[in-house]
């Protein structure tokens, strides 16, 4: 009997781990090819991983990584029977009120810091519209302002420090000498009639002397936007 208990532990136990690489790992193959956001086919730097549609950039001792996660697959990390994720929204709110969200990966792999341009790492559209960095005091603002402040969503903000990328930098967005960073850049969705759509990455590399200027370096992620899928998303997960 207590042989079959122990038995049945490691499996309830095995299950776990499968669900929690598989959160981990990325979304699922359904996930990916619903994104209304996806890599452009011919893009002008960079190559892309066909698992998840990660798209690698590489220059001057640095490697930037960026993936667009959509709203279904936010929901599946980080919407549970006890949480809500940061970057939850209704179709009914206002774009200012909605998230489209990278991650984002920073390698440094060079013997200098550098530092993540804030102001200068936007996502554009088409239709010449620029959005900024979304901070988690803006995420947290709308749900007050939509009366969503509940039990729920105050435990998926407990977490959004964990994974956001500025909070993770800290206020002087510095990454280290051979340090790797990652976490989420959150923005306002772009235009619904946009068909294309790019994020731009800045970063400025420690100056060679005191005297000298910190020079910027751009990495450059393409995507095209598909409208029909954009319109067509899995209802939000409450």
């Amino acid at each position: 009997m207590r042989r079959l208990g122990y038995i049945s532990m490691s499996l309830m136990l095995a299950a776990m781990a499968i669900y929690v690489c598989s959160c981990s790992t990325g979304g699922t193959s359904i996930e990916i090819k619903n994104d209304p956001i996806k890599p452009l086919p011919e893009l002008k730097e960079g190559t892309v991983d066909p698992v998840n549609n990660a798209i690698t950039i590489s220059k001057d001792g640095i490697t930037v990584i960026a993936e667009h996660w959509s709203r279904a697959r936010l929901d599946r990390k980080y919407t549970t029977a006890d949480m809500r994720s940061p970057f939850f929204y209704l179709e009914t709110w206002d774009p200012s009120k909605q998230s489209e969200v990278f991650h984002v990966t920073i390698k440094n792999e060079t013997p200098k810091w550098v530092v993540l341009d804030e102001d200068n790492t936007k996502l554009y559209d088409d239709r010449k519209y620029q959005y900024n960095i979304t901070p988690l005091e803006t995420l947290r603002y709308k749900f007050v302002a939509k009366q969503y402040m509940d039990l729920k969503t105050k435990n998926g903000l407990e977490i959004a420090p964990q994974i956001l990328l500025l909070e993770k930098l800290g206020p002087k967005k510095l990454i280290s000498a051979n340090t790797t960073v990652d976490g989420f850049l959150p923005y306002y969705t772009p235009s619904t009639i946009a068909e294309k759509v790019w994020l731009i990455v800045t970063l400025e590399k420690e100056p060679v002397s005191q005297t000298a200027v910190a020079e910027k370096v751009n990495f450059r992620f393409d995507y095209s936007q598909d409208l029909t899928l954009r319109k067509t998303q899995p209802p939000t997960k409450r």
